[in-house]
């Protein structure tokens, strides 16, 4: 018989004493198998929202249909989700599936996409993350003059 995990205390902590954050999908979708970080996405119709650029938040209801394009918006891998379930969560998954149908040497994404994470594992899988930097996400990663021009070229955008 397995002991089953010591449930977490409820109230302040003791003097000295510090949670364990919970690692977040993105750290544990890292080291697990293509299949494995599609089971882990929820899929099931449900509301998502967010604020528009004037500030009033949107809500809306149903699924959010992710695809993965190569140049000239040609499709190459897609994943259906949840509608909550924010963009950059499917990033490694589509990674993954695109890698394993062609061959590309850029990873091309805005600015939700600007994680340590997600610029770690293109490198892994021998693409050039071209992300541009989100001034949430705290310290800037600069990005090489070549690769800022590149991002400029496919974007119009500033990549730094």
């Amino acid at each position: 018989m397995s002991a089953d995990p010591k449930p977490k205390r409820r109230g302040r902590l003791k003097q000295g004493e510090q949670r364990v954050p919970e690692p977040t999908r993105l750290e544990r979708q890292t080291p697990r198998t293509l299949e494995e970080k599609l089971a882990e996405l929820p899929t099931a119709c449900d509301v998502g929202s967010k604020n528009n650029s004037k500030g009033f938040k949107e809500n809306w209801i149903g699924d959010q249909f992710h695809i993965d394009t190569a140049d000239g918006d040609i499709p190459v891998s897609a994943v259906l989700t949840s509608a909550s379930l924010h963009e950059s969560q499917v990033a490694l998954p589509l990674m993954h599936l695109s890698s394993q149908r062609v061959t590309y040497l850029y990873g091309l994404a805005d600015t939700a996409y600007c994680c340590m994470i997600i610029r770690d594992e293109a490198r892994r899988l021998h693409h050039v993350p071209l992300i541009g930097h989100n001034p949430r996400r705290g310290e800037k990663s600069e990005s090489a003059p070549h690769e800022a021009e590149r991002y400029k070229d496919f974007t119009g955008f500033q990549c730094s």
